[in-house]
């Protein structure tokens, strides 16, 4: 009886999952919020070096926008001077994000540590060779 009762359970929950197909969950809310959003590089890696200032207004940041354009430029030009104005395209299920500009193309392999911490991965096709840790625009 025991026995019949667990392989009852076993067919419930085994067709309860049939025919479902999972799809992944999209990147780009996290990036943009469905508008825009600024995102600070906190760290410039390479290797085990830190190539980014430690004062957060001398450092770059990154702005995502919903429509698929971004720009990068130090954070203490903005409003100032027109920054490094680009695309970018997310591959969700890659885990991946590329970034092009004028005469460059950055690749980079994504990794969320957290909603406030994002880890981007040069790939071998990437222009730009350093990994660059991100976190989101403080609240003023």
């Amino acid at each position: 009886m025991k026995n019949l009762n667990w392989i009852i359970i076993l067919v419930i929950l085994t067709g309860c999952s049939r025919g479902i197909e999972l799809r992944p969950i999209s990147l780009a809310p996290l990036f943009n919020d469905s508008n825009s959003k600024i995102w600070i590089v906190d760290e410039v890696n390479s290797g085990n070096k830190n190539f980014a200032p430690k004062i957060n207004v001398e450092k770059d940041v990154v702005i995502f926008y919903k429509n698929g354009k971004c720009v990068f430029q130090p954070m203490k030009t903005i409003g100032d001077i027109e920054g490094k104005r680009g695309e970018y395209s997310l591959y969700s299920d890659e885990k991946s994000i590329s970034l092009f500009f004028a005469n460059e193309r950055w690749e980079f392999k994504i990794d969320v540590q957290s909603q406030d911490k994002i880890v981007l991965t040069p790939t071998e096709k990437s222009d730009i060779k350093y990994q660059l840790v991100i976190i989101p625009f403080p609240e003023i």
